[in-house]
């Protein structure tokens, strides 16, 4: 179930994204209660093949915690050149904070996917973490990051199972503020997901890898279960919502939630 809205550039800019507030309140949720801090980012690193002296650009950077956590942990060496590219000028303010340790390795652009201006063959590597499923069509969006890719250059982008937080979107099913919010209702990752993102890749890139990662989440925290619930598009009836996560973990012993995603590889 695809929320449309959530591959409009200017809704994306303005409101979802305009700051990493609503996605810092999913990251809360993903350190308690999915993959530590350190096993989500370490396993990026040990997955991406970047040669000396690369050029790497980011798209949809956001606050930029990936690198962040690879300056902390010596994981980005000095002769990388990195591009941050982000549609909200908010997100860019915020990863400038987070690599600060480092700047002269970062440069940072407001960009959208399906329209980089950069010149063909510009990079070594093009990293894109849950974000191409916001792209207003995967099929340009994948052109141009092909298009900007040096030959024999890699594309790493981490995305979601339709299988993901389903849990959620049954909250937002049940809970919405008024029939006004039933058009926002979905999930914004069914645009691109670990089984459709696959043949849509291929068509751009030689040769495609896909990693898979899976768990179930048993969160205890009724707050933290309730941000990540208003975090997302439809507008929910807060009272109504908060009651029914309350009772739930009263009952059970805890809210699940189903964890499903996985990183695409692929080569020019």
């Amino acid at each position: 179930m695809v929320n449309n809205r959530m591959q409009n550039v200017d809704h994306l800019r303005n409101t979802a994204y305009n700051d990493a507030t609503n996605l810092n309140a999913r990251i809360r949720f993903w350190q308690h209660y999915g993959e530590t801090r350190d096993e989500a980012f370490s396993s990026f690193y040990d997955e991406i093949i970047v040669p000396d002296n690369a050029q790497i650009l980011d798209i949809g950077c956001g606050p930029a915690h990936y690198w962040q956590w690879g300056l902390q942990h010596d994981r980005v060496p000095s002769d990388w050149r990195m591009t941050l590219t982000d549609l909200s000028q908010g997100m860019i303010d915020e990863a400038k904070q987070s690599v600060s340790a480092k700047p002269d390795n970062f440069t940072f652009d407001i960009a959208d996917v399906c329209d980089l201006q950069f010149a063909d063959n510009s990079f070594d590597v093009v990293t894109a973490n849950y974000m191409l499923y916001h792209a207003r069509s995967q099929d340009l969006a994948l052109s141009e990051i092909a298009r900007v890719l040096k030959p024999g250059g890699h594309l790493y982008a981490k995305t979601n199972s339709d299988k993901h937080i389903i849990e959620f979107l049954d909250l937002q099913k049940k809970y919405i503020a008024d029939k006004s919010q039933i058009k926002n209702i979905g999930l914004a990752h069914a645009a691109f997901t670990l089984e459709n993102g696959g043949a849509m890749i291929e068509k751009h890139f030689s040769q495609v890898k896909t990693i898979r990662d899976s768990s179930i989440c048993e969160a205890t925290d009724p707050k933290i279960v309730f941000d990540f619930a208003m975090s997302m598009d439809a507008v929910l009836d807060e009272q109504k919502l908060e009651q029914a996560i309350n009772d739930e973990i009263e009952r059970e012993g805890y809210f699940k939630v189903t964890r499903n995603s996985g990183m695409f590889i692929a080569q020019k």
